[in-house]
């Protein structure tokens, strides 16, 4: 206490600064004039007792420094005073300051930016109580790294765990959502979950109450509904007399019991569920399910979270469950012989559920680290050459006594204040990028938000940069003007001798930036070529005049056998349609999704052993399919109408499958089994051309396609060509489901352009930009950079340009002379990133792979082009300074030296 009483006191002293420095003066020059008197009263004469007394005192400044060091905190009172040093100086220079802290704006708001970008889509935690303790459990196997785990399972981990306070379950689920029987259903998404989600997860609901325990017991008893606060303000204006009201899912009347809170991301940090209910529900609400939910181990659907139990580590978790799988594995060696289970933490699951974000994520954040290193090293450069200037100040404060750490310490206080404005302007640049990545919407229909924010934790990052970069351009050059020789700085007429044991440095430091410029451009220009060939060589399919909408029967309780009927009359209809040239039926459209993964034995491949089988990614498309949508058949045919359910089963591969199971041979004829090797034979009847299923950028992979009349789905897509404008279909198409069945939801209406442009073309754009915009700034930076050093360069050499021209050199040779030596400078660090360049042109084949733009093999065009640039703003940056030298006047030169 008394500790504590004593800081707060040296603190209230060193924050009073002058007015105690007062007191103490006037108290020190009453004690001397007491002492004065006594020396007077001893027969002095007033003259000496003064001075008598002032010796004895040992000096009033002398005396006022030691107590003001005794009285208050030196070190803060040094601090203030090395801020206001620092910012006369930087006052006394504004030009240096502006650049500088533009530079470091720069440099630091682009990582801010990146940081945000990085915080939404990877970093940013779950909005949970205490979310560091949520994990997620769940079987993977050697082949699949997903998590996901079968009721079974999940109720056997749960029982027999210790490591967690609790886990739950929980699955995905599309629902036709009415709020009475009167009003058209449409499409909503909402989570099955089990009856102690929301207390474990620590979500408390914000009206009415969450489930019970016994109604996570009998399958498809308990019809009650949460709903979510958007949807609850969306239909039902916020009425807080909801409860107790009936909705409608999927043509099931569902009790409303609470409301869950608004902005809640339990399970997934982008979707705003709409609803949520219980688990047992499952089977009821998805009559397209083929299996019994409930009963089947080996139907893994589920997503389990838990809460680690305080003190259990991630490792004695896993100890544990790799017991329990092992169990499970001897117990059910049919379903659960290869699973493995195991534990991640929120950030370890999203690095392998998006290992694309987790690329781009990195690929950003090394360019704007590059960024910053050229930003650093522009005012470090700057630094460096306010040293010679500065060494005499330098050398004089340390000759009369200044120690060196003292001195370092100032320096570094003003590379602070220089990085404390670039934070904070770089705070402007981080809001306008975040600004701009609130543009950019999910092209998607669900209720997906994606948030950037300059919250609080980023806001952290920018200072933790500011201040890691005020490190990185100050400490080296403060250190640098501490070792100067006294002597000989103290003796030159000027700091020539020491700018010239200093020139090789900066000049290794602007060819440094140049190479990182170089490199932050070619990367920028290899990606916006790369794109630029993915997106003139198309998605493989057409988009023009094309128009799609999805339907699922499921929603509204269809049988399967419902379900085909309607889409026969659905697609027959549709071709009827004035305006519509043909019509297709298909459970995935490219680009858009809804492929699906089977498992498949081709005949006569020989698996490595452990495996079996092979799974791939197919669809489901009647006999218009390829037609429509204008996909290429090289070999063989597409699917006919009499390829239906009593007929030989039939397929149709692309090429990625031909070159893997038949290599060298022709596919057509050729057979492979379904699931296993008990399973149905299936026939190839055509090879189709490989292109993108899922993105533009994607490595080719292998896709089958199904007969819709041999493997029927319950969630198929219409796309009709049109004659004219696709959107003038919507209206006439819808009509014609309305009349076949009003209940039935219409979602994902939309021309196949649209559909292209948003989850394609707008992405690609968007990396463009953020690419390009870093290259841009790394070579804005290169260039200021440069300039400062041709210009002071050349400013040192003004006595020898003043020699030069007054015997006879002619301006133009003064201004070559100065070219040549940007030049240099600049073709150094071209080289180096050039080198650097080719790397980097080969580590993007696996960020971007199965690319347009030539990865692989050296682009030179390219290479030409970042080359060009380069030299172009070279000769530009040191033209400004050359011309101005060859302008000095040679007497006005001579004079001043």
């Amino acid at each position: 206490m008394a500790a504590m009483r004593e800081w707060v006191i040296r603190l209230w002293q060193t924050v009073r600064g002058r007015r105690a420095d007062g007191d103490l003066e006037e108290e020190l020059r009453s004690h001397l004039a007491m002492a004065a008197e006594d020396a007077r009263r001893r027969s002095a004469s007033p003259e000496v007792a003064v001075r008598a007394a002032r010796i004895g005192a040992g000096g009033v400044s002398q005396t006022m420094e030691a107590l003001r060091d005794q009285r208050g905190l030196p070190w803060l009172a040094d601090l203030a005073r090395d801020l206001r040093f620092g910012c006369r100086m930087l006052a006394r220079n504004p030009g240096f300051t502006f650049v500088a802290v533009v530079s470091l704006a720069i440099g630091i708001g682009a990582n801010c930016a990146v940081f945000s970008f990085a915080d939404a889509l990877l970093l940013r935690p779950l909005t949970v109580p205490r979310p560091a303790e949520v994990v997620t459990v769940g079987s993977t196997t050697s082949l699949d790294k997903s998590l996901s785990a079968s009721y079974r399972d999940y109720i056997d981990v749960r029982d027999r765990s210790t490591s967690f306070d609790g886990l739950v379950a929980s699955t995905e689920s599309s629902v036709a959502f009415a709020i009475d029987p009167g009003t058209p259903p449409r499409p909503r998404i909402g989570m099955l979950v089990s009856s102690d989600f929301f207390p474990i997860m620590g979500v408390a609901p914000d009206l009415g109450r969450a489930f019970r325990p016994d109604e996570d017991q009998v399958p498809g008893r308990d019809a009650v509904v949460m709903l979510g606060h958007e949807l609850w303000a969306q239909e039902f204006g916020a009425d807080r007399s909801v409860l107790g009201r009936r909705v409608r899912l999927n043509g099931i009347e569902f009790t409303v019991i609470g409301v869950a809170p608004a902005g809640v991301a339990v399970l997934d940090r982008f979707t705003r569920y709409e609803f949520y209910a219980p688990l047992m529900m499952w089977a009821r609400l998805r009559t397209d399910l083929r299996v019994r939910p409930f009963e089947a181990r080996d139907f893994r659907q589920l997503e389990v979270k838990g809460r680690l139990r305080s003190g259990v580590t991630i490792a004695q978790a896993h100890t544990e469950l790799s017991v329990i799988a092992r169990d499970l594995a001897r117990a059910y060696p049919d379903t659960n012989r290869d699973q493995r289970i195991v534990v991640r933490t929120e950030l370890q699951e999203r690095f392998a559920e998006a290992p694309a974000n987790v690329l781009l994520i990195a690929m950003l954040a090394l360019l704007a680290a590059a960024v910053l290193f050229v930003a650093c090293a522009n005012v470090a450069g700057l630094l460096a050459s306010r040293a010679p200037m500065r060494a005499r100040e330098i050398a004089l404060r340390l000759a009369i006594g200044a120690g060196r750490r003292r001195v370092v310490r100032q320096l570094i206080t003003e590379s602070l204040l220089i990085a404390v404005m670039g934070g904070a302007l770089g705070l402007g640049v981080g809001y306008a990028g975040v600004t701009l990545f609130r543009q950019f919407r999910i092209p998607t229909e669900l209720p997906i938000a994606v948030s950037f924010e300059l919250d609080r934790r980023a806001l952290t990052a920018n200072l933790v940069v500011a201040l890691v970069s005020a490190v990185l351009f100050g400490l080296a050059p403060a250190l640098r003007a501490t070792r100067a020789d006294l002597t000989a700085v103290m003796k030159a007429t000027d700091a020539a001798g020491f700018g010239r044991r200093r020139r090789w440095g900066r000049a290794l430091l602007v060819g440094g930036q140049v190479a990182v410029a170089v490199v932050l451009l070619a990367v920028s220009t290899f990606v916006y070529r790369d794109f630029q060939g993915r997106l003139a060589g198309g998605p493989g399919f057409r988009t023009d005049h094309r128009l799609m909408m999805t339907f699922n029967p499921s929603l509204v309780q269809y049988s399967d056998a419902q379900a085909q009927q309607f889409f026969a009359q659905v697609a027959e209809r549709a071709r009827l349609v004035p305006g519509v040239k043909s019509a297709t039926l298909t459970s995935f459209v490219p680009i858009d999704g809804g492929a699906r993964p089977v498992t498949i034995v081709p005949e006569g491949f020989q698996f490595q052993a452990g495996n079996e089988s092979a799974t791939l990614y197919s669809a489901t498309v009647d006999e218009h399919y390829f037609e429509t949508l204008g996909q290429s058949i090289l070999h063989g045919r597409g699917f006919h109408a009499t390829d239906a359910s009593g007929s030989p089963r039939v397929a149709v591969v692309n090429e990625q499958v031909a070159q893997h199971y038949w290599p060298g041979q022709n596919p057509l004829g050729k057979r492979f089994r379904l699931t296993d090797h008990s399973g149905p034979w299936v026939e190839i009847v055509g090879l189709a051309k490989t292109s993108p299923y899922f993105f533009l950028i994607e490595s080719p992979f292998e896709f089958v396609y199904f007969p819709y009349g041999q493997r029927p789905q319950q969630r198929m897509a219409l796309v009709a060509e049109s004659i004219g404008d696709p959107s003038s279909l919507v209206a006439p198409l819808s009509e014609m489901v309305r009349r076949l069945d009003a209940n039935q939801p219409i979602y994902n209406i939309r021309t196949l352009d649209e559909m292209y442009r948003m989850r394609v073309v707008t992405i690609l754009n968007v990396v463009v930009s953020l690419v390009g915009a870093m290259g841009l700034m790394g070579l804005a930076l290169a260039i200021v950079g440069l300039y400062g050093l041709v210009a002071y360069a050349a400013s040192r050499r003004t006595r020898e340009i003043g020699i030069r021209l007054a015997i006879g050199a002619g301006r133009s040779d003064v201004v070559r002379m100065v070219l040549r030596q940007g030049v240099v400078l600049a073709l150094g660090g071209l080289g180096a990133g050039l080198l650097v360049s080719l790397a980097a042109d080969r580590a993007l084949a696996t960020v971007f792979p199965g690319g347009g733009g030539g990865h692989g093999r050296i682009d030179l065009v390219a290479f030409v082009l970042v080359t060009s640039v380069v030299l172009a703003v070279t000769l530009l940056a040191a033209y400004v300074p050359a011309r101005r030298a060859s302008r000095i006047n040679p007497t006005e030169a001579l004079r001043c030296e």
